[in-house]
């Protein structure tokens, strides 16, 4: 369910405040960051955390970016080594240098690059509900997951997302990559409370690839994209819900550092307030409630007291829970003295590396699908980036919002105790390798990037 590519520029260990974003950067222009949201925030004070291969930390592009995490996968590190061995050669580090690149050596710049990386290495379900409590403890304002498995969401990753939930986090994953085969429902990206993001283009034109399910929430750029890789080279033309899931975990965090006052509910409000609709009339399968647009968060183009369908159908979930689960939990053992604690017996019986996602049984045998990433091999070329779908430019700053003009949106009811562990479904087998995606049409742009300006309230919403 993922893609993944990024560059960057700037000196090492800097927020790269006076570079430019690189040509292959189309969304930069898609979603005005240097040229708009970088005017209200570069992501400073919020941490990401990214669960996925784990993150080579040492590249110049990630320079003073990435804190000390946890390994639930294998249990041999902090994190900050990419363990992903396949031909995608560092997915985790890709992810990071989305969200908060530096720029580095190779100019490739992150959404976010004042953002702090918490690197946490799960590549099974297991990893992903101790993954998600260890990030909560450590105070992660956004949870990253560019990885997915085939089936139901499992009862204790749902009860690790409602712990995530109620510690104030938003969480983000990508909607899956086989759409146009099996086209499979995934986890993590069909537990409620979770942000499911589907791929779209330049254009804002839906990626063949995106997953067709009720649980995709929005799409964001995710087509002819680019990352930089453990080994520091930068990896051009890759498509997958991955990079649109890490694109929009780096946009809430800019939306977070902004506003640091907005609970993980009306932040998650008004991210689905924001999207343009495309596709069929209303939600759809396949882009949700539409293209994101994180300038008009920041712009004040928000109608009045949108709805927030995503806690919605968290909170008809948590409804149904027992009375007794709903006490708080007021501690986690994923968030012990030991941040690269090891899985518990049996936990990591099912290592594989990162960029396999999916197992799906097809015909009575177990065949690994990739949703993670999509490779695509095209000449590098730089390319003017239309607004298209993702609308033109945004007008003049809205004013500060009145008292009470956003429904109160506190953190949900308290969460109970975890349920047992579940036997999780598509795990794949191991040795498994991606399964790389066809090419998709090359995209680009380039603008300056202004300064940041003041921590401010955010805007009103506009009818």
């Amino acid at each position: 369910m993922a893609v993944l590519m990024v560059v960057g520029a700037a000196l090492p260990g800097t927020a790269a405040t006076a570079a430019r974003h690189l040509p292959q950067q189309w969304w930069f222009d898609a979603w005005f960051i240097d040229t708009k949201l970088w005017k209200y925030s570069k992501g400073q004070g919020v941490t990401v955390a990214v669960l996925d291969s784990g993150v080579q930390a040492d590249i110049p592009e990630l320079s003073g970016a990435v804190l000390p995490g946890a390994d639930f996968q294998y249990g041999t590190g902090d994190g900050r080594t990419d363990q992903d061995t396949f031909e995608t050669n560092g997915h985790g580090t890709g992810i990071a240098t989305l969200i908060a690149s530096r720029g580095g050596t190779s100019g490739f710049l992150g959404i976010a690059p004042e953002a702090k990386i918490l690197p946490v290495v799960t590549q099974s379900g297991p990893a992903y509900t101790k993954g998600i409590r260890f990030a909560a403890d450590q105070g992660a304002k956004v949870i990253n997951l560019s990885q997915a498995l085939s089936g139901p969401c499992p009862a204790d990753l749902q009860e690790a997302v409602r712990y995530a939930i109620e510690r104030d986090v938003v969480i983000v994953a990508g909607a899956g990559n086989d759409g146009d085969g099996i086209n499979s429902s995934m986890y993590p990206a069909n537990c409620k409370g979770v942000l499911a993001v589907g791929a779209a283009d330049s254009q804002g034109v839906l990626w063949e690839k995106t997953q067709r399910q009720s649980y995709v929430d929005l799409a964001a750029p995710g087509v002819a994209a680019a990352a930089v890789l453990r080994d520091g080279r930068l990896k051009e033309y890759i498509s997958g819900t991955s990079i649109s899931a890490a694109l929009t975990s780096g946009a809430i965090a800019l939306v977070r550092s902004r506003y640091p006052n907005l609970s993980n509910r009306e932040v998650v409000r008004r991210v689905v307030a924001s999207a343009r609709d495309i596709g069929e009339p209303g939600k759809d399968d396949r882009s949700g409630h539409g293209l994101f647009r994180p300038y008009r968060i920041f712009e004040g183009l928000l109608p009045k007291n949108p709805p927030n369908p995503v806690f919605e159908e968290y909170d008809k979930w948590l409804a149904t829970q027992p009375k007794s689960a709903r006490e708080p939990e007021t501690d986690s053992k994923e968030s012990g003295p030991s941040p690269a604690g090891a899985p518990s017996s049996g936990d990591d019986e099912v290592a594989w590396p990162a960029i396999v996602a999916a197992a799906l049984l097809v015909g009575g045998a177990l065949t690994v699908s990739a949703v993670i990433y999509g490779r695509v091999n095209r000449r590098r070329t730089a390319m003017a980036v239309p607004y298209g779908r993702y609308g033109p430019p945004p007008g003049p700053p809205g004013m500060g919002p009145p008292p009470g003009q956003y429904p109160t949106g506190g953190p949900p009811p308290s969460m109970g105790a975890p349920m047992p562990p579940q036997q999780y479904p598509g795990a794949p087998p191991p040795g498994g390798g991606p399964h790389f995606l066809p090419p998709a049409p090359p995209q680009g742009g380039g603008g300056p990037q202004p300064p940041q300006g003041p921590p401010q309230p955010p805007p009103p919403p506009q009818g």
